[in-house]
């Protein structure tokens, strides 16, 4: 099982607990409802991607992905990882 992780949904605020991303639907948000409204503002062009993703690296090459530290990523990583 699992251990159970805190994290702050980047749409309300709300902290909430999830034992792992793949059990938790509405990942990176609390709920189902925060997902949508984020998702909605994508759509509505509230949010732009602002850099040249022509340009963008290679993970896999160019980037240790045992130094990146942003949880969000961190807990995808170490759940494909099976160290959750």
């Amino acid at each position: 099982m699992a251990k159970a992780r805190q994290k702050r949904c980047p749409e309300c605020g709300v902290n909430f607990r999830y034992g792992a991303v793949k059990d938790h639907p509405g990942f990176p948000f609390c709920s189902e409802r925060c997902k949508v409204i984020d998702l909605a503002r994508w759509l509505k062009n509230e949010y732009a991607v602002v850099e040249d993703l022509k340009e963008g690296l290679d993970l896999k090459a160019n980037v240790d992905l045992d130094q990146i530290d942003d949880p969000d990523v961190r807990a995808a990583l170490d759940e494909l990882r099976g160290e959750t």
